[in-house]
């Protein structure tokens, strides 16, 4: 089997990028750019006043000047400012021809013989100068990066209305058990609610994925394969449950009857030492354990990296450090991850004090739905002592965001 860190280089590796697409600026936010966009033309394109004031020539230093008029932002001054003339201008007009600086103000003393000009004037203060925010031909998004509400600003004000993305891609999930019965079903004996859909469905909505589906296929090769050809344009496949070596785990032949390729079957990790991960051409497909925890772990440490990849984002943040607030045991043999809570500590040698949520079970969800992260232990067999650094990794949302 592979290690944990093998396993997430492999679906890293196998995972491509959409091909890029052009979308409306209006949509592209939180997207990767696909291309550097460099600015068409000098940014502002004319001298801006910076602040509300008075327009005036150097030469009138210290004297006091007939008010030729108001211009207000998106206004043009007709004719050029000459020596004995001043214009009141408001934050963001272009300044009038002729203009030396741009006075505040509360640093003019505005009377009925006109606007007294202050003594002391800097050529240029208070102006923007054409291209002072953004030159021609200067790169403001590069290829890769995420497209945040700041950098839509900016676009826009180039007149853009689209701009080339990756796309995020598209997710199927297919829920297989006998057992199980959709929220809201009554259940009968020996039934269970479906909890792994609806949380899968969930971590993909915060993956931002363009589109999600969800099947249930009862534990049948049939079943399981019809779901599969249904789900055949989506661009991932994630299957919960029925991928050990059971009697009834038939995902692994029912994706071969797919057609797929095998990358891996087994991680050495606890929970879900038997995810599964397989391709078809570009298409990835995971089949996570139907443990709730091992498929959460299964979605949060790889397929969440798959899906950032092939959308052009970072596939895999750096760990944090923190110190643990009790006394774990790592029982060896396997990589652990264990659900956890990160708090800003006060005084630490790392900035974050975790509490691990251990629950009655490897199955408990329930001490972990206050997890915010996931503690990673290495294989070696040891205790780890309250205040030992480990090494932890976000749940979205989190600082990292992806």
């Amino acid at each position: 089997m592979l290690t944990p860190q093998e396993a997430l280089e492999l679906v890293i590796g196998t995972a491509l990028s959409l091909p890029p697409c052009a979308v409306a600026l209006e949509q592209a936010d939180g997207l990767a750019a696909a291309e550097d966009v460099v600015s068409p033309g000098d940014c502002p394109s004319f001298a801006r006043a910076m602040m509300d004031g008075f327009a005036v020539r150097l030469a009138d230093a210290g004297a006091t000047v007939r008010l030729a008029g108001q211009l207000p932002a998106g206004a043009i001054w007709d004719g050029e400012l000459v020596a004995g003339r001043c214009v009141e201008i408001l934050t963001g007009a272009a300044c009038p021809p002729g203009t030396d600086a741009v006075v505040p103000k509360e640093q003019a003393d505005r009377g009925d013989r006109g606007v007294a000009v202050p003594c002391s004037i800097k050529p240029g203060q208070n102006i923007a100068p054409p291209g002072s925010d953004c030159r021609r031909g200067q790169r403001v998004v590069a290829a890769g990066e995420t497209l945040t509400g700041m950098a839509v600003a900016a676009l826009a004000s180039f007149g853009l209305q689209s701009v080339r993305v990756t796309p995020r891609p598209s997710l199927a999930i297919i829920a297989t058990g006998g057992e199980l019965a959709s929220p809201g079903q009554p259940l009968r004996l020996g039934q269970i609610h479906d909890s792994n859909g609806p949380m899968l469905r969930a971590m993909a909505r915060q993956q931002g994925v363009s589109k999600v589906r969800v099947w249930q296929a009862a534990d049948r090769l049939d079943a399981i394969t019809a779901a599969l050809d249904e789900a055949s344009e989506l661009d991932i496949v994630v299957l919960s449950g029925g991928v050990s070596v059971g009697a009834y785990d038939l995902v692994p032949e029912a994706l071969a009857r797919h057609g797929t390729e095998t990358v891996f079957h087994g991680v050495k990790q606890k929970p879900g030492k038997p995810l599964l991960f397989a391709r078809k051409e570009r298409r990835l497909f995971f089949g996570l354990p139907g443990n709730p925890l091992a498929c959460h772990l299964g979605f949060h440490r790889y397929v969440a990296a798959a899906a950032r990849k092939m959308s052009g984002r970072p596939a895999w943040p750096q760990p944090f450090q923190g110190q643990l607030t009790a006394a774990i045991e790592s029982k060896g043999g396997r990589t652990h991850f264990l659900p956890g809570r990160a708090e800003p500590a006060a005084d630490p040698p790392a900035g974050w004090r975790v509490e691990v949520l251990g629950g009655a079970s490897s199955a408990d969800i329930f001490r972990g739905c206050r997890a915010n992260c996931y503690v990673e232990l290495p294989p070696a067999a040891r205790t780890c002592q309250a205040g030992d650094i480990c090494s932890f990794t976000w749940l979205l949302p989190g600082p990292w965001s992806p």
